[in-house]
C-alpha cells in the first residue's frame, strides 16, 4: 500500500471537518424547530472522528522540528495518557478530586477547568520523571538482566522437574 499524498491527507481531514460542520448546522437547523437529536456523528470510533484524528496524525507526522521544550513534554505525554485514562485514576481524578459539573456555571469556568487540566499534567509528568530515574538506576543500567535473571530461574525449576 501506498503512503497518502500531501493532498490526500489534506483532504481526509477537510472531509471530516466537513461532516462536522455539516452535522451541526444541520443540528441547530433542527433544534430551531424543537427536533433534538443530539450530536452523534462525534462520538468514539465514528467515521468523521477517524478521519480527522487520523489525517491530523498523518499531517503532524511529515513535521520535523527540534525543540527541547516540545520534546520534554511530549516524553511524558503517553505516561499522562495511561496515568489519567486507568479506570481508578479516572474515577478518583473526576469523581472525587475535581468534579467539573460543578464549576460549569462558575465565573471564569474555562480558566479554572485550564488551570485543573494542567495541574494534573504536571503531576503525571512528575510521576513519570521519578518512574524514568527509577528506572535509571535499576533497570537501564542492567539492561536485560531482570530477563535473565527470570529466564535463569525458569531452566532451574523446569531441569528441577525433568529430574524427578
Amino acid at each position: 500500500m501506498k503512503p497518502l499524498t500531501l493532498k490526500q491527507t489534506w483532504m481526509m481531514t477537510g472531509t471530516g471537518l466537513g461532516f462536522f460542520l455539516l452535522y451541526t448546522c444541520v443540528s441547530v437547523v433542527l433544534s430551531l424547530f424543537g427536533i433534538d437529536k443530539g450530536i452523534f456523528v462525534t462520538g468514539s470510533f465514528k467515521l468523521p472522528v477517524i478521519m480527522v484524528s487520523f489525517g491530523m496524525f498523518l499531517l503532524f507526522d511529515r513535521l520535523s522540528f527540534r525543540s527541547r521544550i516540545i520534546n520534554r513534554i511530549a516524553q511524558s505525554a503517553f505516561a499522562v495518557y495511561l496515568i489519567t485514562d486507568h479506570p481508578a485514576t479516572r474515577t478518583l481524578l473526576w469523581k472525587h478530586l475535581f468534579v467539573l459539573e460543578d464549576l460549569y456555571q462558575q465565573p471564569f469556568a474555562i480558566l479554572q477547568i485550564l488551570g485543573i487540566l494542567l495541574t494534573i499534567y504536571f503531576a503525571c509528568t512528575l510521576i513519570d520523571c521519578m518512574r524514568q530515574g527509577l528506572f535509571a538506576v535499576t533497570v537501564s543500567c542492567n539492561r536485560g538482566r531482570c530477563l535473565e535473571l527470570v529466564w535463569n530461574g525458569i531452566g532451574k525449576q523446569i531441569k528441577h522437574l525433568q529430574e524427578e
